[in-house]
């Protein structure tokens, strides 16, 4: 069964990508079976769909959406929390301990009011930046459910308004990153 979700999986991306036209970007190759990148209105985005979940009995392919490149400063990485229950009132950046760079970097996007009111219109089940700089949010939509018992995958759409919120999140942190390096 996990072969054959690996198969769907590779439909949805497809799918993911066409998506992504609504926001002005078009595919610019595949990186891997589970990876493509999109160009566009910069920065150019990759998306990524990453096995997560249990193995045996079931799983999922989440939709990852990043900056192709660094958008913010190299740190030891960064994670965010999202705080309200129903409706996002404003999101926390974690950085990891020792990590000076980081914590500062993790203040000033903590409170960046636009891109706070960016990732709030975003549907989103986590929000990192890797160490390198790039932006990535894990969506709840683009993605691909599947269980053993009974045996099945089950697409999870993405909205088009859901896709321009995300490419308007990415370009809000190169805007943060952008601001961060200024000053």
């Amino acid at each position: 069964m996990r072969k054959r979700a690996s198969t769907r999986a590779r439909e949805v991306l497809a799918r993911d990508v066409e998506m992504f036209a609504v926001a002005g970007y078009e595919g610019s190759g595949r990186r891997g079976e589970l990876h493509a990148g999109l160009s566009g209105p910069e920065p150019a985005l990759r998306l990524e769909l990453v096995p997560t979940g249990g193995r045996v009995f079931g799983g999922a392919f989440a939709l990852e959406v990043s900056s192709a490149e660094p958008v913010l400063p190299g740190t030891a990485g960064l994670r965010a929390k999202g705080r309200g229950v129903v409706r996002t009132q404003g999101i926390d950046f974690r950085a990891r301990r020792d990590d000076p760079a980081g914590t500062a970097l993790a203040g000033a996007l903590s409170t960046d009011a636009s891109l706070i009111r960016a990732l709030g219109a975003v549907h989103f089940e986590q929000i990192r930046v890797e160490a390198d700089g790039r932006a990535v949010i894990r969506h709840m939509g683009g993605s691909l459910v599947w269980l053993l018992f009974p045996p099945m995958t089950r697409p999870i759409a993405i909205s088009d308004e859901q896709v321009r919120a995300t490419a308007d999140a990415i370009r809000a942190f190169a805007a943060a990153g952008r601001r961060s390096a200024a000053g």
